[in-house]
């Protein structure tokens, strides 16, 4: 009888786990292989929810990082700050609407006045400083170990050009839909400790562990941002979703032109870098309309 009793009041505190989940990163500390993100997309009025599948058996510290700076909101909000012929670049800008009209308007400098007003980098800063997101990059000390004290806010590059990672059945590849972390091209030579598991610690270059939180949504067939640079961490499971929200933008770019911010300084608060990387020039386009990320969702832990 006790043990009846043991047995089901265990299968209630599974089920009550489980359940709760959904809501929130609970203490049961349930983590499937291939959690679920629902990314929306607004454009021209019309909303478009696109469903990713993550794949944390293989990116595990990737897709953890993606899911911390959702679960905070970070993500709700922001801009397509950048659209190019294969991929669609964001998680760097906020959105406000008078703003951006302004500035889609305004003539030359005024969208690089926008960006540089709205950049979400403290934002994010502010989320590590706060212990909200899991250290993976700290300072090289020459030692086998890490400390806590020496961890950069950036995440480690869980691809095969940074650490040798290799997976040899079921990589996800650079092809349309899927979800890519991004990171600026970096002049510095410096040498970072990376933890790929929390057992171990591997001697790695900065400028391949040194993502935020700009992702990249691949709209093409092919991109110059492969999996060998870049960790390719979901796939996108309802991809005729994007195939209309992409026709809705081309049909809109036929009547209207692009937005051009040049130059936009893309700050760096963080100590190790050159003078040369803490004020990256990029050059950028917009949409007149905004191509505008609602919200970034979990739906599936």
């Amino acid at each position: 009888m006790i043990k009846n009793l043991l047995k089901k009041l265990f299968l209630s505190a599974t089920v009550l786990c489980t359940v709760g989940a959904a809501a929130a990163m609970s203490a049961c500390n349930i983590e499937t292989s291939h959690p679920e993100v629902k990314i929306t997309v607004e454009f021209d009025s019309t909303t478009y929810e696109l469903d990713y599948i993550l794949y944390r058996n293989m990116y595990p510290n990737t897709v953890r990082h993606f899911m911390e700076l959702s679960e905070n909101g970070f993500y709700d909000n922001m801009v397509v700050h950048n659209y190019t012929s294969n991929d669609w670049f964001s998680g760097g800008y906020y959105y406000d609407a008078d703003a951006y009209s302004a500035a889609a308007s305004g003539g030359t400098g005024a969208m690089s006045e926008y960006l540089e007003d709205h950049s979400a980098e403290q934002s994010y800063l502010k989320l590590f400083e706060e212990d909200k997101m899991a250290s993976t990059v700290y300072r090289y000390s020459g030692s086998s170990s890490v400390a806590a004290d020496d961890a950069l806010p950036s995440l480690i590059g869980e691809f095969y050009n940074n650490i040798k990672q290799e997976i040899k059945q079921g990589s996800l590849s650079a092809s349309y839909g899927s979800l890519k972390m991004f990171y600026y091209d970096k002049t510095t030579t410096e040498k970072v400790s990376v933890t790929p598991t929390s057992d171990r610690v591997v001697m790695a270059d900065y400028k391949n562990n040194s993502a935020t939180s700009l992702f990249m949504m691949q709209v093409g067939a092919s991109s110059s941002y492969g999996k060998d640079d870049y960790c390719v961490f979901g796939r996108l499971d309802n991809t005729s979703v994007l195939s209309d929200l992409q026709e809705a933008v081309s049909e809109y770019l036929r009547n209207s032109d692009l937005v051009s911010a040049n130059n936009v300084s893309v700050e760096n608060d963080i100590e190790m870098f050159s003078d040369a990387d803490r004020h990256l020039a990029q050059d950028f386009q917009l949409t007149n309309a905004p191509i505008l990320i609602k919200t970034v969702k979990v739906t599936k832990y």
